[in-house]
């Protein structure tokens, strides 16, 4: 990992992005506010849109709310286990 101090770095963003290519970035301003700057792949970029989205957020905390309508001892008798 590698710290930036973007007062005194004369670093231009595609210096940036070539340094996280290999190592996370931190960027941090002079009032000590950071940012990561890391690359990241299609799951990583998908969980972060579903994070962000509240309809499907909504969705999964409904989903959590149900309760079971069949007993797990049930199943498990049923399937003989």
């Amino acid at each position: 990992m590698r710290v930036i101090e973007l007062t005194t770095s004369q670093n231009s963003l595609d210096d940036l992005l070539k340094i996280a290519r290999q190592e996370t970035v931190i960027l941090r301003k002079a009032n000590h506010e950071g940012f990561v700057l890391a690359p990241i792949d299609e799951f990583d970029m998908e969980v972060e849109l579903l994070r962000n989205n509240q309809e499907f957020m909504a969705y999964l905390d409904g989903l959590f709310n149900q309760k079971a309508t069949i007993p797990l001892e049930d199943i498990e008798k049923e399937f003989g286990l």
